[in-house]
């Protein structure tokens, strides 16, 4: 789209940029949310709140697992994480009296228990407001604009009912990629190692934001790369001397496969969306297509990530492989893509397809608390289906945008050296 184009369809607009426009999207949703709120006296919330017995549960079950450390992988299959994130929770459960936590019962939960979580989140998002401000700023927006982004960020639906919620260590590796892309490309080479060791600390905590060490192997920053490796290896093998050694090792990954091998019905991941078409209308009982499926995608974005000419479009497309890749997604995940959001909103070149993805961004992170029968029915919450529906319809427009470009690009140059 050339300039006149896009100055013509801002004219239409009022003058309004696809950033106001998110801004303006979020307030008004924002508003309608705290009004239906307060409309329903706070009943609506009884239709969209998860189930009871996982509050917190992400948090407070890995304590307890970790009790034991040297057998913190024996307790239970759902003890998978990789040993890292297991010292965060050792370090936490020294806080706590050893009959504070119960597995899976959040209503035995002492108000001491309860007490440091809230404490822990609110120094998360002391910490949250800071790395998005770092990197809004070195982007090119003005610091009193990062406050509103956090703000939008800790009231939408994926954050109050889903990261707060589940209490789950993704937060810690969002802020921790907020950090490192603000510090990579500083002239500082110490800086740079820094960010290098935060994506490596970030892969350690959670695995998939490894992808990122895709953008230093676009880039061809081949050594930065292989440090990052080696980092990464580092932070993902050395912490098992604490936590059972080579057999903790092998135990994680029976744990990870056996939590793999269940079948997941939802909206979260390609699998498990493929699983819950499968079920309801076709009836073929062939999760292999959802592998396959998964596949394709996460190659195809791998590709548009290398064709992709805005930075926040490369950035979406490799989120969206640590949101909906993953055969067992968490509910959390679709927060990292707050790290494309705010390369979005500090672009500066802007073309018409740029309004429909920040109406896609208003919907992955609107507020929704109204609801109705058929819609928890279907999918649980109006907040998750719009949340979710608009990943997804983002992901693929993205790649179709990227590929056409492509070829698009390829066409006119081979037609300019034809003639």
């Amino acid at each position: 789209m050339n300039g006149k184009e896009l100055l013509a369809v801002q004219k239409r607009m009022n003058g309004i940029t696809p950033q106001r426009l998110f801004v303006c999207l979020m307030i008004g949703l924002g508003l309608f949310g705290v009004f239906w709120l307060c409309y329903t006296r706070g009943a609506c919330m009884r239709t969209v709140l998860p189930s009871p017995e996982w509050y917190f549960m992400d948090f407070f079950n890995h304590i307890f697992y970790v009790q034991e450390p040297s057998n913190v992988y024996d307790v239970n299959f759902n003890a998978c994480f990789p040993p890292l994130a297991y010292m965060l929770y050792w370090l936490l459960a020294q806080m706590l009296p050893a009959d504070t936590v119960v597995m899976d019962d959040p209503s035995a939960l002492t108000s001491y228990a309860l007490l440091l979580y809230v404490t822990y989140y609110v120094l998360l998002g002391i910490l949250l407001y800071d790395s998005i401000r770092r990197l809004y700023t070195a982007r090119g927006g003005r610091q009193n604009d990062s406050l509103w982004i956090t703000l939008f960020a800790s009231m939408s639906g994926v954050f109050i009912f889903s990261v707060i919620w589940t209490g789950n260590s993704a937060l810690i590796a969002c802020i921790l990629l907020l950090r490192a892309l603000e510090l990579r490309d500083k002239e500082d080479r110490a800086r740079k190692e820094l960010a290098l060791i935060l994506i490596a600390v970030a892969a350690g905590l959670k695995i998939y934001p490894a992808v990122f060490g895709i953008l230093y192997l676009k880039e061809r920053r081949y050594k930065e790369a292989g440090r990052l490796i080696v980092y990464g290896i580092l932070c993902f093998f050395v912490p098992f001397v604490f936590f059972g050694g080579i057999h903790g090792l092998f135990q994680m990954l029976q744990n990870q496969r056996e939590l793999h091998s269940q079948v997941y019905y939802g909206w979260k991941s390609i699998q498990s969306t493929w699983n819950q078409i499968d079920n309801r209308f076709l009836h073929l009982n062939l999760q292999i297509v959802g592998r396959l499926l998964t596949a394709m995608y996460a190659i195809f974005a791998v590709v548009g990530v290398w064709l992709a000419q805005d930075v926040w479009k490369k950035l979406f497309l490799l989120c969206s492989i640590m949101v909906i890749v993953p055969f067992w997604a968490g509910s959390y995940t679709p927060f990292y893509l707050i790290i494309p959001l705010i390369y979005f909103l500090t672009e500066k070149r802007n073309h018409r397809a740029d309004y429909v993805y920040a109406i896609l961004f208003a919907g992955i992170f609107c507020f929704f608390v109204w609801n109705t029968p058929f819609i928890t029915k279907i999918t649980g919450d109006l907040s998750f289906a719009v949340r979710y529906a608009s990943i997804y319809c983002m992901s693929l427009l993205l790649m179709i945008e990227t590929f056409y470009c492509e070829i698009k690009n390829r066409l006119i140059h081979s037609r300019t050296v034809e003639l």
